[in-house]
């Protein structure tokens, strides 16, 4: 049975670039769940630490209105 990990945020120390990771199973996928260097300026290891409150909040209102 698969455990979703808890939600997320990875962030860019060189480009202030973020984004709230909130993942349905723990079967994570690169460049879809988790990046391994930053989509905005190719840094490698973006920081990871755990998802704020409001984080979390905000992606699942971007994503209800997204209608994912």
């Amino acid at each position: 049975m698969p455990i979703a990990p808890t939600p997320y945020t990875l962030a860019c120390q060189s480009c202030s670039w973020k984004k709230t990771f909130l993942p349905t199973s723990d079967v994570l996928v690169l460049n879809r769940d988790w990046f391994n260097c930053c989509p905005n300026c190719d840094t490698p290891s973006p920081q990871r630490r755990m998802a704020t409150a409001k984080e979390v909040l905000k992606t699942r209102l971007e994503q209800f209105l997204a209608g994912d």
